[in-house]
């Protein structure tokens, strides 16, 4: 089985969140000048991928590079993603992917779903959140207490949830689309439950209670 595909985009306010580290079984890809991130903080990427909009080509790097027309239908990002699915990754964890443009920080959401659509997991860190997309999944959050939590649907109408551990808890509460009933919860156990029955369920992990 292969291990975690780690992509690092070009986010203005990219940052390396600190439960997030990279290990030599982890497989590295930039997407665009994502790749100027990584070799300012010690990371040697596995392959760049990019149509290098956002930074010029790296001349210099000696690995495996994909160089993409920048008339295309998908974002660089997208590109990466379906690359590494293309060599059997399924495990994605994405940094500099929120901030800076709305569009950008949206379209990665929309490649979150599209990673889980296609059996896969995703993640999205930054500096102050932990961003996942659940598809009729549970899951189980641990050591997160004060954390703030928030919850809505995405890419549907409405999703059916469950919440344990919670200052608000849900047992098979709907959430739907034109109301904001899943933002700025509390995270208050140490281990808290999160249940999607149906739907999508974008969930983000506010790492400290403010």
């Amino acid at each position: 089985m292969l291990g975690r595909c780690m992509i690092i985009g070009a986010s203005p306010d990219i940052t390396m969140p600190s439960e997030l580290s990279i290990t030599k079984d982890d497989f590295v890809v930039c997407a665009d000048g994502g790749y100027q991130f990584a070799l300012e903080n010690g990371i040697i990427p596995d392959l760049i991928i990019g149509d290098f909009d956002s930074a010029e080509y790296p001349e210099q790097f000696s690995g495996e590079t994909i160089r993409l027309p920048r008339m295309k239908d998908d974002t660089d990002t997208m590109f990466c993603v379906k690359e590494c699915m293309s060599r059997g990754y399924s495990d994605f964890h994405l940094i500099g992917m929120t901030g800076g443009r709305e569009d950008h920080t949206y379209a990665n959401f929309c490649t979150m779903l599209y990673i889980v659509k296609n059996s896969g997991t995703a993640r999205i860190y930054d500096s102050e959140s932990e961003m996942l997309l659940l598809q009729d999944g549970s899951l189980t959050i641990s050591g997160k207490a004060g954390a703030i939590f928030s919850v809505f649907p995405f890419g549907c109408k409405s999703c059916t949830v469950s919440l344990k551990g919670f200052l608000y808890e849900l047992e098979k509460g709907q959430l739907t689309a034109d109301f904001p009933l899943g933002v700025s919860n509390e995270i208050t156990a140490d281990d808290a439950y999160v249940n999607v029955h149906s739907g999508n369920a974008l969930l983000m992990i506010r790492r400290q209670s403010t």
